[in-house]
């Protein structure tokens, strides 16, 4: 007995010890790092409790020591310049080797899909320009990448799934196209190694990037953080719900427009023209997915919904098209259960037409049903919605008949029987998704605090067109958190996003939440205004998006001369009947008008509004309109697909704003 307890207890012994003697370093430690230079750098792991921990480089020998639960931090001074080299991190008898470090700049990219779109496009409709040979020649870049693999968490995490990947034309295709630009003017002007991690994901808004304690202070998403409140136990609701279900997976990223078509949901009588669906839910479209359970209003619904609605007809010409606006994510439409149309993938978010064949109407009552499937975030059906011909068109908006036929949970498709959606009550969980508040800041961000970067750029914002007021308040709040967490104010530098037709007017005022933006400090904006393509909102030039976020890191960070350009208005001011705007000119920069084009707007209540007559003086703008005697707003670009009259001496646009000079 007493030997066996012995050995027991040295068994034990030897586990705890095996446990917490194990040495172990975030991703971002690893082979072919680039590490901030002039800087302190923080290095951070987990070793046995209460271990010494050493850091050797080339220059010293840098120790701290773990807690009781094994974290350790340690932060040392880099030097300006070093050959290639490695590091070993040792605790006890473990080592850990990091090979191939360099001596950098180190800047943080993050945002959605205009930042993550990689070098090598997304061809064949959305390429990015001269891309081929700049995948050729990107290995005579000293770049090197570190890209943060997807992930989301309703807590922070403490770890990211990555490495570093040296630039030549095999790495580079898959890097950040706008990240790589950036990165490669730095590298011709500086000469060093520059470092890019690359957090970013598309489709996804502002808040999702944004900590909780930021978005608390702007009590704008109080509803959606409640559910945090308890969140296991709501999930162990929501799961409960679906328990009954059967279910199938949702296809992979590969899949065809086909796929989709075919999936097994035993829908297919939806579709039917003499379905009677009376018993449905009522919803009014265009709108959200919000009310698809009825009485039951449900904030966060990814999945398949059927929506139905009757039209007659009195007389029927030769030709006839549906027209249906943007569509978050797809649709299949049928009239009188025969298959019109769909759209997939990028085809949803335009406006379509389908083609209606001469069989399938009849005089009388007709009926359109249309399958709707959202995998992600927030889901919704816009304008028009319509039946036309040459002599007709009759209005589709307004209530529809409703009912959910499967739910989007963990990557499966959990059919819905209509007699379960409405005997039961649908929880009213929040999944975590790329759109949940917080949940890419926990997974993305919050893991790579504290690795010192020099700064960072942002391409964002498509995702929250529409809600302008609410993204002037978490974008600057998210800036600030951000840099509270790594405890330096570095500089941020974004992209105001391109024209492109969204279909709404909506665009402008979030472009103008951005210029609004740069009134928190040490922030500056670039415009695309003159880079975009309203019917692609992936613009393939990246090139000059690149080189324009690199100009203001030239420029205000590193101090090269004539690198900084007018990009914004920087004060207005009241002069009579005119209105007087100044711009952030350095270097006796100057502001032109472009001739023969006029998206310049006055208004003296910044409701009705006139072009304006415009007089460059300098780097300032005297605006007037016979029409507004005592004008006191100006606006630039007010639309989502304006190309903008104001332009620097390098003829770039200066970004879309609205001014009011009171």
């Amino acid at each position: 007995m007493r030997s066996t307890t012995i050995a027991l207890f040295s068994l034990l012994l030897l586990l705890g010890c095996s446990k917490t003697e194990t040495l172990s370093l975030p991703a971002l430690f690893t082979d072919n790092m680039v590490l901030q230079r002039n800087a302190t750098v923080q290095f951070w792991g987990v070793a046995g409790s209460n271990t010494e921990v050493s850091i050797s480089t080339p220059w010293g020998i840098h120790k701290g020591k773990a807690d009781v639960s094994g974290k350790w931090q340690i932060g040392f001074s880099t030097p300006n310049e070093n050959p290639s080299f490695s590091i070993d991190v040792c605790a006890n008898s473990e080592c850990i080797k990091i090979n191939n470090v360099v001596l950098g700049e180190v800047w943080l990219a993050s945002g959605q899909s205009n930042m993550e779109m990689p070098l090598k496009g997304w061809p064949p409709s959305e390429p990015i320009l001269n891309s081929a040979n700049e995948i050729a020649q990107a290995g005579n870049y000293e770049l090197r990448f570190f890209s943060v693999e997807r992930d989301l968490s309703n807590l922070p995490l403490d770890d990211v799934s990555g490495k570093w990947l040296v630039s030549d034309s095999i790495n580079a295709a898959d890097f950040s196209a706008t990240a790589y630009f950036f990165a490669k003017e730095l590298f011709q002007e500086l000469h060093v190694p520059i470092g890019i991690v690359d957090s970013s994901w598309g489709g996804t808004p502002v808040e999702a990037w944004t900590g909780i304690n930021a978005l608390g202070e702007t009590q704008l998403y109080d509803d959606k953080l409640a559910n945090f409140s308890g969140f296991d136990g709501r999930l162990a609701g929501f799961k409960q719900w679906l328990a009954p279900l059967s279910y199938f997976p949702m296809p992979g990223v590969n899949s065809t427009h086909t796929d989709w078509k075919e999936l097994p949901f035993n829908d297919m009588e939806y579709a039917n023209e003499t379905f009677d669906d009376s018993e449905w839910f009522t919803i009014e479209f265009p709108g959200n997915f919000n009310d698809v359970f009825g009485e039951t209003v449900v904030n966060d619904f990814d999945g398949v919904v059927w929506i139905r609605k009757s039209f007659y007809l009195e007389d029927l010409d030769d030709a006839y098209f549906l027209d249906l606006g943007l569509v978050d994510d797809m649709d299949f439409t049928y009239i009188n259960g025969v298959f019109v149309g769909a759209s997939f993938q990028a085809e949803s978010f335009r406006e379509k037409r389908y083609t209606i064949p001469a069989e399938v109407l009849k005089q009388g009552k007709n009926t359109i049903s249309i399958r709707l499937i959202d995998t992600m975030g927030p889901a919704r059906v816009w304008s028009p919605i319509s039946i036309k011909s040459s002599n007709s068109s009759i209005n589709l908006e307004g209530d529809w008949k409703v009912i959910p036929s499967a739910e989007l949970y963990d990557n499966n498709f959990y059919r819905l029987d209509a007699n379960y959606v409405k005997l039961t009550t649908r929880p009213d969980f929040i999944k975590v998704t790329p759109f949940t508040p917080t949940v890419l800041y926990n997974a993305m961000i919050h893991p790579l605090v504290p690795y010192t970067v020099k700064g960072a750029i942002w391409y964002q914002g498509e995702s929250n067109v529409g809600f302008e007021d609410e993204y002037e308040k978490t974008f600057q709040a998210m800036i600030k958190d951000w840099r509270k967490q790594w405890g330096y104010e570095f500089p941020f530098y974004f992209v105001q996003i391109a024209p492109y037709n969204y279909e709404n007017g909506e665009s402008a005022a979030l472009r103008n939440a951005q210029y609004k933006s740069t009134a928190t400090s040490n922030t500056g904006i670039v415009s695309t205004l003159d880079l975009g393509n309203a019917k692609n909102i992936h613009p393939a030039n990246k090139m000059d998006v690149g080189k324009r976020l690199a100009n203001l890191a030239l420029g205000n960070d590193y101090g090269i001369d004539r690198r900084l350009r007018a990009s914004k208005p920087v004060s207005i001011a009241q002069k009579g009947n005119k209105l007087i705007v100044h711009f952030d000119c350095q270097e006796g920069g100057r502001v032109s008008v472009k001739p023969q084009t006029n998206e310049i707007e006055i208004s003296s209540d910044n409701i009705t509004y006139h072009p304006a007559k415009v007089v460059a003086d300098g780097c300032s703008i005297h605006v007037s309109s016979y029409k507004v005697p005592r004008p006191k707003y100006v606006r630039h670009a007010w639309s989502d697909t304006g190309t903008g009259s104001i332009v620097n001496e390098q003829d770039e646009t200066i970004c879309a704003f609205l001014l009011n000079a009171e």
